[in-house]
């Protein structure tokens, strides 16, 4: 039997089967290889730009608004009054701490009050004496006496004139002889010395009493006098605030012995508190347009009723001052004029004696252009602001400023009605890249008469 064809076939099968492998394989290895090569080219594509930066913007506007002038001002005591005794003495107490707050009446300091009350009883005890001289001096009869004294010499002399007369009549008739009627006269006549000289008596003695009396009464008014002084005194001990306001510093301490008039501590009234500054001709004259004249009590010189105050440390005082005062003329020498306006001040915040500026309005800027002040940046002494373009580009512009009015900044150059200004986002918008824009609007205008 021939099996040849059997092996031949059975070898061409297993040559067929090992080809169709390898194709496989191939295939295989093909589609792993374009399969990296997809993968690599993916790799090395260029990534999808990012979307641009968000930013929110406000519409520069135009509107009216106030101008003001800043002018160097000083905080001033509306009253300030040193604590000075009124009689000598060692300080025994002190009731109040220094820089501190006290109410008018309060006792602040105590001298010591012994000698003083001593005084006092000696006073009453010299009063309760004259008091008793006058009541001895009006009691007198020295003047009764003289009086009843003259009476009884009256009598004599009444009765020797009558003997005169009869004896007169008598002698005319005969019936007597002359030697009696010589002798009635001579006795009528020594009566009448003796009433004359008892009427001197009674007068001098009633002058008498009157000046004891007149004396009397004196030493009493200058006991009384004596008296209310050492009253006085022993009030005097007691000093205490004359009004509302701050003590500073003391000056003494407490068992230093102090003399008349030597100074203690000085208060100051700080609510209302003055601030006063010096205006020129041109800041004057502007103040007092709108008025068309002098300003009257409550309302200030610039025709509103209020000034502001910047501190020292360029913040604003919250509370709002009004027009109090004028001075009388120019100063000659510095061309200004001094001015005063009264700022409440119920927390004592301000003291007196404190730099600030005054801001005052001097007029209107009828079209000032106005953007939100979040959106200026300052770098030294350069504003700018970032603006969003109609093909929302940001571009950098330079402003020239022209101060606040309420949340806006005041810009005189650089910036234009309508323009948008970047109030948010910021530090993500750069000068010549594009930006993603949502609008909104400025914030409401402060009203008129507003200050910033």
């Amino acid at each position: 039997m021939n099996t040849r064809p059997r092996v031949r076939a059975v070898s061409a099968a297993r040559y067929c089967a090992r080809v169709g492998t390898l194709v496989v394989g191939i295939g295989a290895l093909a589609a792993v290889l374009t399969g990296c090569t997809s993968a690599r080219a993916a790799r090395t594509s260029t990534p999808a730009a990012p979307p641009p930066p968000a930013v929110v913007v406000t519409a520069a506007i135009q509107h009216a608004v106030p101008i003001y002038d800043e002018i160097v001002a000083q905080t001033v005591a509306l009253q300030t009054i040193q604590l000075r005794p009124q009689i000598a003495g060692t300080i025994e107490e002190i009731r109040f701490k220094q820089g501190s707050e006290v109410r008018r009446g309060q006792t602040l300091f105590v001298i010591d009050q012994r000698p003083y009350k001593a005084a006092l009883d000696g006073a009453q005890a010299q009063l309760a004496t004259a008091q008793a001289s006058l009541t001895q001096a009006l009691k007198q009869t020295q003047v009764a006496q003289a009086k009843a004294q003259l009476l009884a010499l009256q009598a004599p002399l009444l009765n020797a004139r009558d003997n005169v007369k009869r004896d007169r009549y008598l002698f005319s008739q005969g019936a007597i002889a002359a030697q009696q009627v010589e002798s009635d006269e001579q006795t009528a006549a020594a009566a009448e010395a003796s009433v004359a000289a008892q009427e001197e008596v009674v007068k001098n003695t009633a002058l008498a009493q009157q000046i004891s009396i007149a004396q009397a009464r004196a030493g009493v008014q200058q006991a009384q006098a004596g008296l209310e002084q050492a009253q006085l005194n022993l009030r005097y001990t007691v000093i205490t605030a004359p009004m509302d306001g701050v003590v500073g510093f003391l000056e003494v301490d407490l068992g230093n012995l102090v003399a008349v008039n030597q100074v203690l501590a000085t208060m100051s009234t700080v609510d209302p508190i003055v601030v006063q500054f010096n205006a020129s001709e041109i800041t004057y004259l502007s103040l007092l347009k709108p008025t068309g004249g002098r300003p009257g009590p409550g309302r200030s010189a610039v025709g509103i009723p209020t000034f502001r105050l910047l501190l020292a440390d360029g913040s604003l005082y919250p509370q709002p001052g009004t027009f109090r005062d004028i001075d009388r003329s120019v100063n000659a020498a510095s061309g200004t004029i001094a001015i005063q306006a009264l700022f409440p001040n119920p927390s004592g915040y301000l003291r007196p004696g404190m730099y600030g500026r005054v801001r005052a309005s001097t007029g209107q800027r009828p079209d000032a252009v106005l953007i939100p002040q979040v959106a200026v940046q300052q770098t030294q002494n350069v504003k700018t602001v970032l603006v969003v373009g109609s093909d929302n580009l940001v571009a950098v512009r330079t402003i020239e400023d022209g101060g606040t009015f309420g949340p806006f900044e005041i810009v005189l150059n650089g910036v234009q009605e309508g323009d948008r200004v970047i109030v948010e986002g910021l530090q993500r918008a750069q000068p010549g890249a594009r930006v993603s824009v949502t609008v909104r609007p400025a914030p409401p205008v402060p009203s008129e008469g507003s200050t910033p």
